[in-house]
């Protein structure tokens, strides 16, 4: 009974994606021009301090949702009784204040970049999720933010840090975009506020559209600016604009709600592969 209970409670922080994350900071670690990882203190309570945050952006985004998960996901971790509310209530308070405890040993750029997202983590769950266009960004704004926070604990951002994390930053916005639209009918149905219930389908996949291939034409700048390896000139293309031109854009202007439920898993499987290039860059990066 306590390791099913120590089990689900294990799950509902999601320590998977949490450790996506780490990969991304690692991603951004090494493309501030460090080339050694050294397990040092305080890289240590750097990577702990992500992997709570992330933990609790899951635990307290489920809280906010209980009543409307009831409804529609009675299999979730909270309707379903697996985890109590008193629980994630306490797994919150738990995470947050480790992770605010542990940036206390961190340097300032980095302390600042934890408290604007735990502050906005939360808005989110509880007010920004069902606005036009703010809880789209907020989600894109902190995927992207991971990768700085690992150049934070490198060597520090520069050219190749930005335009990564910009790269992730509008492929993060284009694929909440999209994951809008392809619940827009149980959206629009339960009265929640999403971009795709305000301005449509049509405009929403428009914005989509213009996203990604900014997205695409930002994974370019490498090669203007002259410091793309060759891996990473030989991957961009069928790991990453190639996909999104020959495969999720035709996928969206199809149109279909089957077709927009594919590219929704088009987009996902194209963000895995698309961290070849974007590893490939850090060759450069040295």
């Amino acid at each position: 009974m306590l390791i099913g209970q120590a089990w689900a409670l294990l799950r509902f922080l999601r320590p998977q994606i949490a450790l996506q994350a780490l990969l991304y900071a690692l991603l951004g670690f090494f493309l501030s021009g460090s080339v050694v990882l050294q397990f040092e203190p305080m890289t240590g309570v750097a990577a702990f301090t992500l992997l709570l945050i992330v933990c609790f952006g899951f635990v307290i985004n489920d809280y906010a949702d209980v009543e409307l998960d009831r409804l529609s996901k009675p299999e979730r971790f909270l309707p379903s009784g697996r985890v109590t509310l008193t629980q994630a209530r306490l797994l919150a308070l738990l995470t947050a204040t480790a992770a605010l405890l542990l940036s206390g040993w961190l340097t300032y750029p980095q302390q600042l970049l934890i408290w604007t997202n735990l502050l906005l983590t939360t808005a989110y769950a509880f007010w920004l999720k069902r606005t036009l266009l703010l809880g789209n960004l907020t989600i894109a704004y902190l995927n992207s933010s991971v990768i700085v926070f690992g150049a934070l604990t490198g060597s520090g951002p520069n050219g190749r840090v930005w335009i990564v994390a910009l790269i992730v930053l509008l492929y993060s916005v284009a694929q909440e975009l999209l994951y809008t639209v392809d619940d827009y009918a149980g959206d629009r149905d339960a009265g929640i506020t999403t971009t795709a219930v305000v301005l449509g389908v049509t405009q929403t996949l428009k914005l989509f559209r213009l996203c990604i291939l900014l997205a695409a034409l930002t994974a370019l700048l490498p090669l203007y600016f002259g410091f793309a390896s060759v891996a990473y000139t030989l991957l961009l293309l069928p790991c990453l604009v190639g996909p999104i031109v020959f495969w999720i854009m035709p996928l969206v202007e199809h149109g279909g709600l089957q077709q927009l439920h594919t590219a929704c898993q088009a987009v996902k499987w194209v963000r895995v592969t698309s961290l070849a290039p974007l590893i490939a860059l850090t060759l450069s990066s040295a």
